[in-house]
């Protein structure tokens, strides 16, 4: 009983509460999370195969066993998780579900551990989590019949262990632990990898010899290689399949491609996408960007630079969608939260929280079907 009390007089009883009602608006009355749709088809079947079951040999056409081994080399962990726990409630993706609810709680209470490491000041961690959360993309691709939102967790998992190393590079531990979570992450979904880039990008900042830097990040890359490349050499080794060409068939299936679905690469396309993927989020981004400048920490900027690169990294996979792209929003909801606590008026900073919330809550998938996303 008393840790329960200490959790509830704590900053983080709050964000709790605010992620139970976020996803049971987006459980109950939208409802579309719980659609089975899109790639859930092709998990489904990679996980019937993984446990040697019949699946549906033909659930994307000629390109299924493409697809299906795809599935099981950028995703391993996730589809046995779900398998492990979908024996326990009842299907595959009854456990798919589960893990991204999950998920869903842990990286809600990663990212405010993330704001607050960078800001030290649990207003402005609370008010960026909200903007994070209420996203449409975090339970319309999070909390569904989808591999996203683990990889999504490690990211930002691996990102708070290396912005604590940047703050306290005597500590060697954030160093090995941001390492170990892109490692593991990226067995969940490739995005899961992308904290090392983070770590990275810290590491060029710190005050040490260039080649010490570039030894600590070659360091890194090495460490980082065993898991994943351990078992990216059994899957060729198994399937003769590599990432090279899921990549290949992926940037064919797309790029010039008169036959992709609206995802064909384009400037118009990107501005679409990034558009949609904020979109009343902008405005209140622009006056974050405006109080960092204002307000201008040296450190800060530092961090919020090294972060940047990699989440701008889905700018590299030949289809563009909303999905692909969430991986920005984090950064744009620190800098908007940093901006939004700069207001006097707390009552006018909930307002715009909440016009935030409904119209993501609003942003329904009829409404992006007529802007071709």
């Amino acid at each position: 009983m008393k840790k329960v009390s200490i959790f509830i007089k704590s900053p983080y009883f709050l964000i709790f509460v605010l992620g139970i009602v976020n996803l049971s608006i987006a459980f109950f009355l939208i409802k579309q999370p719980l659609n089975i749709s899109g790639d859930s088809l092709s998990y489904f079947n990679a996980m019937k195969f993984l446990q040697g079951q019949e699946y549906n040999t033909q659930f994307n056409g000629p390109d299924t066993e493409i697809v299906l081994k795809a599935r099981i080399l950028t995703t391993p962990l996730m589809l046995y998780s779900s398998i492990f726990f979908g024996k326990i409630i009842g299907n595959e993706y009854d456990g798919m579900l589960l893990i991204n609810i999950i998920f869903y709680f842990l990286i809600i209470f990663v990212f405010y551990k993330l704001i607050y490491a960078i800001y030290k000041d649990h207003f402005i961690s609370l008010i960026s989590s909200v903007l994070f959360m209420a996203n449409y993309c975090l339970y319309h691709y999070g909390t569904t019949y989808r591999t996203d939102i683990g990889g999504w967790f490690f990211f930002l998992l691996a990102t708070l262990l290396a912005v604590k190393y940047f703050k306290n590079p005597q500590i060697n531990k954030f160093y090995y632990l941001a390492i170990l979570s892109a490692s593991i992450g990226v067995l969940f979904k490739e995005y899961g990898a992308l904290g090392l880039i983070s770590l990275c990008f810290l590491i060029l900042f710190f005050n040490v010899a260039f080649w010490e830097k570039i030894k600590k990040i070659f360091k890194a890359g090495i460490l980082f290689s065993i898991i994943p490349g351990l078992y990216h050499l059994f899957f060729l080794w198994k399937f003769n399949y590599s990432y090279f060409h899921w990549h290949s068939y992926a940037f064919s299936e797309v790029i010039n491609n008169p036959a992709a679905p609206g995802i064909d690469w384009s400037i118009l396309l990107l501005a679409k996408v990034l558009g949609w993927l904020f979109l009343a989020g902008w405005p209140i981004f622009a006056w974050g960007l405006y109080q960092e400048y204002k307000n201008f920490d040296k450190q800060r900027i530092k961090i919020l630079l090294a972060i940047l690169p990699a989440s701008l990294s889905f700018l590299a996979w030949p289809g563009l969608t909303q999905r692909i792209a969430f991986i920005l929003v984090p950064w744009l909801a620190m800098i908007s939260g940093y901006g939004l606590s700069k207001i006097k008026s707390k009552y006018l900073i909930v307002f715009i929280l909440l016009i935030y919330a409904l119209v993501n809550y609003l942003t329904r998938p009829w409404l992006l079907s007529m802007i071709n996303l």
